[in-house]
């Protein structure tokens, strides 16, 4: 029927009556969590229009500028009238305590009100934890509300403000509101509000909520005014026994018809994602008293859905019918159709209705013991970085100094800390201990004093630790030593002057004059090989007149190892005077000589020799395309034959003393001269950063697994075109990085991404697998050199198969590069 005064002054006093039964939910507000952000701190207010008391949000983050809307913005409620606003930092997280288990809905309401004089409206993305929740655009004097029905995994919840580089994000008000578990249930996600409206209802800018929804849902009206009529009722609308929506008799006590008694009601709404799954919800209450020669029976038509009914709606009592299962459409918009049955009297009603997407919220949490833990550590140091929200997840906002690993369908766990120069003072924190899965610990150049605690040496996958620079006291636990002497752990100490008991830790400083690599001219170092066989292939693809003939009989004998160290007089001797220069590049210059009847090349070390692979790479990559997948193997598979030859031939580089004197370095290949223990020994530390054994920084030893390992790094450069270390603050190497891309399974995030994908996948994985292999932190794991080679060859041939090529037999044909005596100019080796 029509609205008439005297029924709108009945339906008035009716909604007074429902008030008046609601007041007692003003002492009802428990469980609600209402945050106005941007409010000063420690203060609070009640809100006018709903009584909902309001506190700051500076207790729930660290970061973010408080900032006051302009006075014409007041026609809002009070929350409205303020925003927290985000222009630091990419991530800004919320974290809020709750009840774990239970059903909320959450509430995050934007009204930017150019609260920042710039006019410029921003659009951010607002995330649940890890989880991408919604992305947020705006309009300038209109609220907006995200809504989320979701059920905490913890007792606590994030809720983040992302920088996307589209305007800084803010936000005015985080509201929770505690919901009955037994309702909008869900076999899968959480869900996502659409629309949510009272289809009686007149026309109210803010809609109903709390008090009058005792769940503080807030209902908008939804009229087809052309084509829709309204009833009401002046009666209080009950909710059956057991209904978990619990509806607001407000809502309830009005419904809508179709003007013409023939038609259906039809609910068209535009999806905002086509692709997603929905949930829809419709609320009946019969509001007219109906004659016995009247009947009101009806179908639910659902739009992907299927069909519900005939159903009569209850007489002044609420009842919900749900979609059971997910639907979805295949277009951007849907519809429900609410039609009358053939033996109905009456036309279909509907109260209210409500839309939801569904949300799959795929992305883990970190270990909720690893979150604890580095809370405390956060709470117990006062680290001033910005952490928050999960601290390795999502692996774009992985916390400062915090290093994951990620394995499918389980938390990411704590792998790497690194707390250096952090301003740490006291002991080491206890709660330390609870990062079982910690790998690399670095606490060095703070204040930490007394006692290094023996759980350190409890940790099973601890391989570096890292305490230098601090002011600790007493004796280093006996079973860091021991894990230090077997291998298993790289321990550095230096700089604490009161630790007694932990040995020498920096190498002394000689005057050393650098000098020559002497070598058979079949190989000179391992890299170096890496380097020419590069450049060889780039100038076979694309030719240059870079090389340097100095052809010779092919004909050398074979170098045995002869243990010698040779004085200055000796290399004179070799090389004439340094008579003969076959090439220069960025390690020296490169002589020709004799040693016994075979030919050698006499590498004299330049000064700035550490420079030579940024010249390498400067040089090579930039005179030819991108090498193929195939060329790459061909280069690493080339560089492994030729590196298990030169073992086999002793490669050796020299160091002098101020007397000449030869001594063994760490730098290339390192079957040279042994220890009584078999190992090799190293009087300095040389070469580029990234390429030596760590192995070496505990036993100033070398031998051949040191030469795999160096293999190991250079293979990895070839796979992904990354440099060895990263150029951040924290140097990430090369081997932790493909290491951490490993545990996502996808190998396209690891290799050049040049290639796109032209490449045999797995090829490719096999030849990570190789070099991940060669850089194990325990020797004892690196396969063979002829190992290496047998599994490149492998590679090479599964390449060969996929772009149809039979070359692998030219594999034998390449080492002639260096039989063949052609020298060519280049800038040698990545080390």
């Amino acid at each position: 029927m029509s609205w008439t005064s005297k029924q709108l002054l009945f339906l008035l006093a009716g909604f007074a009556l429902n008030l008046t039964l609601l007041v007692h939910s003003l002492d009802d507000e428990s469980g609600f969590i209402s945050i106005d952000c941007g409010l000063q701190t420690d203060s609070g207010y009640s809100e006018k229009s709903t009584g909902i008391n309001y506190i700051s949000d500076a207790t729930f983050i660290d970061t973010g500028e408080s900032k006051s809307l302009l006075p014409n913005m007041n026609n809002y409620q009070q929350p409205c009238g303020s925003v927290r606003s985000f222009p630091e930092g990419a991530r800004n997280c919320y974290k809020i305590n709750v009840t774990r288990s239970n059903k909320y809905l959450i509430r995050a309401s934007f009204l930017y009100g150019n609260y920042d004089g710039q006019d410029k409206i921003p659009e951010f993305e607002l995330h649940l934890g890890p989880n991408l929740w919604d992305t947020v655009r705006l309009r300038t004097s209109v609220p907006t509300d995200k809504e989320l029905i979701y059920v905490p995994l913890r007792n606590y919840i994030h809720v983040c403000l992302v920088n996307t580089g589209s305007g800084v994000p803010f936000i005015s008000a985080l509201e929770l509101r505690p919901l009955p578990n037994a309702s909008y249930q869900t076999k899968t996600g959480s869900l996502a509000l659409v629309s949510r409206c009272d289809t009686g209802q007149r026309s109210k800018r803010t809609g109903y909520r709390y008090p009058v929804d005792i769940l503080d849902r807030i209902w908008y009206a939804y009229n087809d005014l052309d084509n829709w009529t309204q009833l009401y009722t002046t009666s209080t609308i009950n909710s059956d026994s057991g209904d978990p929506y619990q509806l607001p008799s407000v809502v309830m006590s009005t419904a809508s018809t179709p003007k013409n008694p023939c038609d259906s009601l039809s609910i068209i709404f535009s999806l905002p994602d086509k692709d997603a799954e929905y949930y829809g919800y419709l609320h009946f209450a019969e509001v007219e008293s109906l004659q016995l020669n009247q009947s009101r029976l009806q179908y639910v038509f659902w739009d992907g859905a299927g069909t519900f009914g005939p159903f009569a709606p209850h007489y002044l009592s609420r009842n919900t019918i749900n979609s059971t299962n997910a639907w979805s459409t295949r277009g951007p918009y849907a519809n429900i159709s609410i039609t009358r049955a053939k033996n109905s009297t009456l036309p279909p009603i509907l109260n209210a209705f409500e839309i939801y997407m569904v949300k799959h919220f795929v992305e883990a949490e970190t270990n909720q013991e690893d979150v604890d833990t580095i809370a405390s550590i956060k709470l117990i140091y006062n680290i001033k970085r910005n952490w928050q929200g999960d601290p390795c997840a999502p692996q774009d906002y992985v916390w400062q100094g915090v290093k994951c690993n990620y394995q499918e369908f389980e938390s990411p766990r704590i792998i790497s800390l690194n707390l250096s120069s952090s301003g740490l003072t006291g002991e080491i924190a206890a709660s330390i201990s609870n990062l079982s899965m910690i790998q690399s610990l670095d606490l060095s150049n703070n204040n930490l004093t007394g006692p290094i605690p023996e759980f350190l040496s409890k940790f099973q996958n601890l391989t570096i630790l890292n305490l230098e620079k601090n002011k600790f006291t007493g004796v280093v636990p006996v079973g860091l030593i021991e894990r230090k002497n077997n291998g298993f752990l790289l321990l550095s100490l230096c700089d604490n002057p009161h630790l007694s008991r932990h040995g020498s830790c920096k190498l002394k400083k000689k005057h050393n004059f650098i000098i020559p690599i002497v070598v058979p001219t079949a190989g000179i170092s391992i890299l170096l090989l890496v380097a020419v066989a590069i450049w060889w292939w780039s100038l076979k693809r694309n030719r240059q007149d870079d090389v340097i003939d100095a052809k010779a009989s092919p004909q050398y004998g074979s170098l045995e190892s002869t243990k010698r160290q040779f004085t200055y007089s000796e290399i004179l001797k070799m090389t004439n005077n340094f008579e003969r220069v076959l090439g220069k590049g960025g390690f020296g210059t490169l002589y020709h000589g004799y040693m016994e009847h075979t030919q050698v090349a006499v590498k004299m070390l330049s000064a700035s020799s550490v420079q030579g692979f940024q010249q390498f790479h400067a040089e090579a990559y930039s005179r030819s395309s991108i090498l193929t997948w195939e060329d790459r193997l061909r280069i690493a598979t080339d560089a492994a034959q030729a590196t298990y030859n030169a073992q086999r031939c002793e490669i050796n580089k020299h160091l002098a003393k101020e007397n000449f004197q030869a001594k063994i370095s760490d730098f290339g290949l390192s079957r040279n001269f042994p220890t009584n223990d078999g190992t090799r020994a190293s009087s300095i530390l040389a070469g580029t950063p990234g390429y030596l054994d760590p192995e070496f920084y505990l036993s100033n030893r070398l031998n051949e697994k040191s030469d795999i390992y160096s293999f190991g790094v250079v293979l990895l450069e070839i796979i992904t075109s990354r440099p060895v270390l990263t150029r951040t603050h924290d140097r990430i190497h090369i081997s932790q990085w493909v290491g951490f891309m490993l545990a996502n399974g996808d190998i396209n995030n690891i290799v050049d991404p040049r290639l796109e994908g032209n490449f045999n996948t797995n090829s490719v994985w096999k030849a990570v697998e190789i070099a991940m292999a060669c850089v194990s932190i325990n020797s004892i794991k690196r396969p063979s050199m002829s190992q290496v080679v047998v599994d490149l060859r492998e590679c090479l041939a599964t390449e060969c198969a996929r772009t149809n090529h039979s070359r692998v037999a030219e594999l034998d044909n390449s080492n002639a590069l260096m039989a063949h005596n052609s020298i060519v100019r280049l800038t040698p080796s990545v080390r």
